[in-house]
């Protein structure tokens, strides 16, 4: 009997991260759950631990490399080198101008988003060039894909698509892969709490996408585990959307505005 594969999950004690968490746990990995809150954490790793192989909880701040320093280090010296690496930690923005842009919210949103799987890929991703194999999964966005008013968001998932291109070129000859995933509005707690305080609408989002229809976590989950799977083992440097149709629907419905195809 092989021993279980390592994953490690940043941004994983909820939502989309906590979803692949479990998936992967589901699968036979044995699950890292890295993030801020311990509660949560502890949580998460449970649920990967009734899953499947096991699960633990190792508290990082992907704002601070230090700490994504050690995190690779603690993985290292009681796991060896981590089989998957699924960066899904991160920081939303709520709409603005670029002109309203403040330079502390700016920096923020790169700190986390950007530099945090920045240094989180190149940490893990030496461990995995010199064991000669593993899978890298960023969490990109459909702000990597279009212009959406989030002007320190959107650039920096623009930047985790190239990102993962360009690793996917170096790392691919020594046996790393490298993707990503672009969720589409997902219905997990972040934004369940915008429905409940009416700063969403449900129907209003749902009717921009060719489904009609929320992503799901665990549909997100599915995508991420298929990357990070053998099945997947000729597939890197690819950006999978996950979005329900979104990004066919907007062109779409924009494009009929002005040309309506006649009943």
């Amino acid at each position: 009997m092989t021993d279980p594969r390592v994953s490690v999950i940043t941004g994983g004690t909820s939502g989309i991260g906590k979803a692949i968490a479990v998936t992967l746990a589901s699968e036979g990995d044995f699950v890292i759950v890295a993030g801020r809150d311990a509660t949560r954490g502890t949580a998460a790793a449970e649920a990967c631990a009734k899953a499947g192989a096991g699960g633990r909880f190792i508290p990082v701040d992907v704002a601070d490399p230090d700490s994504i320093n050690g995190l690779a280090k603690t993985v290292a010296a009681d796991y060896g080198a981590a089989h998957v690496l699924v960066n899904s930690a991160g920081i939303l923005q709520s709409s603005q101008r670029v002109l309203d842009q403040s330079l502390s919210e700016d920096e923020a949103l790169w700190r986390a988003n950007y530099r945090g799987t920045l240094i989180t890929c190149q940490e893990f991703g030496r461990q995995m060039k010199s064991s000669g194999r593993g899978a890298i999964l960023n969490l990109a966005s459909l702000a990597s894909f279009a212009p959406l008013s989030l002007p320190a968001y959107t650039p920096g998932k623009l930047a985790v698509m190239g990102l993962t291109q360009i690793l996917a070129a170096e790392l691919g000859p020594h046996g790393v892969r490298v993707n990503a995933v672009a969720p589409g509005y997902t219905i997990s707690g972040g934004l369940k709490a915008k429905i409940r305080a009416g700063e969403r609408n449900p129907e209003a989002i749902k009717a921009t996408t060719a489904l009609r229809a929320f992503v799901q976590p665990e549909h997100v989950a599915a995508a991420a585990a298929f990357l990070c799977s053998d099945q997947a083992a000729s597939i890197t440097g690819v950006t999978l959307p996950v979005d329900a149709g979104w990004l066919v629907q907007a062109p779409y419905s924009s494009y009929l505005q002005g040309n309506p195809i006649p009943d």
